[in-house]
């Protein structure tokens, strides 16, 4: 089936040889984007920085570590040995985590992404800090650099 894509006002056909014009309701548009971040409006914050300034609400704390609870058993309840999943059941942010494990977020963004494969210290501070033994903390990253790092 040949479905048009508009790009700046003129039709391109794409799929086949049909006139673009006999597709009215096909129409693709595609928009142009590069892979700079938008710069951020002054009235406006960041997720972290809105997350932030509740941070100092009481009960807080409390409740963000229940929402990341739900949300890991929603969203990894087919790969609940994941280190992602783990994280999330422990209530923590990836920022959290990186606090109490003496690590930076995005070292724990790059081990969720199974970029990453931590020494054991680091494992064992993780374990510690999410409430587990290391053996669990151990099987959780090599579960991550398994199915997320094509290793």
């Amino acid at each position: 089936m040949t479905q048009p894509v508009k790009q700046e006002d003129e039709f391109f056909p794409t799929g086949g040889t049909s006139k673009p014009e006999s597709h009215p309701k096909n129409d693709v548009f595609r928009l142009k984007h590069g892979n700079d971040r938008p710069a951020t409006l002054k009235e406006f914050i960041t997720l972290d920085e809105l997350i932030e300034s509740f941070s100092s609400e009481p009960g807080f704390e409390e409740e963000m570590a229940e929402a990341n609870k739900e949300l890991a058993s929603l969203l990894y309840a087919d790969e609940p040995g994941s280190f992602s999943a783990l994280r999330m059941r422990a209530g923590l942010s990836q920022r959290k985590l990186a606090e109490r494990s003496e690590t930076s977020q995005s070292h724990i963004a790059r081990i969720e992404l199974g970029q990453l494969d931590p020494g054991t210290d680091t494992i064992a501070r993780l374990a510690a800090a999410l409430g587990v033994d290391e053996a669990t903390a151990f099987m959780a990253v090599r579960h991550q650099r398994k199915t997320r790092g094509g290793v």
